[in-house]
């Protein structure tokens, strides 16, 4: 089940209840990996109620079952309503989306700095935090956690361009120009990330052994030197 037949399915059972679908994330984007991006959906509808919602329980029960995640389901406001809570995740979906139905719901989407300063603080740190405990508990095990830190980026990658977009940049789309950016205006050492997307695009093999934990040493390293600049950022 494609998306855009996940849409018609919606479309079939909404009607013109039935606002909008986005693709976001990298699947809708230039750092697309067939290996590790999922195809993250969401839907704005007229009232998501639990009647409303329950209507659309085959189609996503179909989806669910091809290894999809399921769709969020946003009221038409919902947007609106929660910028000064998600503005990263907000922002993430904007620069990275295709409108498969309806109306886009994201092309007005502004947060207020401060909101946006403050979330990627508490998403870098406590991010940073379960790395942490994760590795205490799985340092034992290279592979894990090779594999974790592959599988985290994409969520520090989206506080990356936050981050950009509070320096004054506009964010580059491809994961390796927004990395380069970066570290051209924090000073942080880029090559881990880079390496990451490496891996991610398929050009790379995830680290074995000692190497592996050396990569997460120095993603740790790199990911704490950006969090002292975020503490030291004013808006």
């Amino acid at each position: 089940m494609t998306p855009h037949e996940l849409a018609h399915a919606l479309e079939e059972i909404y009607g013109e209840e039935l606002k909008s679908v986005v693709l976001y994330g990298s699947a809708a984007g230039a750092n697309y990996s067939d290996k590790y991006s999922d195809f993250n959906v969401f839907c704005v509808i007229s009232s998501p109620t639990p009647a409303l919602l329950a209507r659309a329980n085959g189609a996503v029960r179909k989806w669910v079952k091809k290894g999809n995640p399921p769709p969020h389901f946003f009221g038409p406001e919902h947007i609106e309503r929660s910028l000064d809570v998600f503005p990263i995740e907000f922002l993430h979906m904007q620069e990275q989306h295709k409108l498969i139905f309806g109306s886009d719901p994201l092309a007005r989407v502004s947060p207020d700095p401060r909101h946006l300063r403050h979330q990627i603080e508490s998403e870098m740190k406590g991010k940073l935090l379960h790395l942490r405990a994760f590795y205490a508990a799985t340092c034992n095990k290279p592979k894990e956690i090779a594999k974790a830190t592959v599988a985290s980026f994409p969520n520090f990658l989206a506080a990356f361009r936050a981050v950009l977009r509070l320096a004054g940049e506009k964010p580059p789309t491809d994961a390796r120009a927004t990395i380069e950016l970066l570290s051209a205006r924090t000073n942080i050492d880029p090559q881990v990330f880079l390496d990451i997307v490496d891996i991610r695009r398929g050009a790379s093999i995830l680290p074995r052994g000692d190497d592996a934990l050396a990569m997460f040493e120095r993603y740790i390293t790199e990911l704490e030197a950006l969090t002292g600049y975020i503490d030291r950022l004013t808006t």
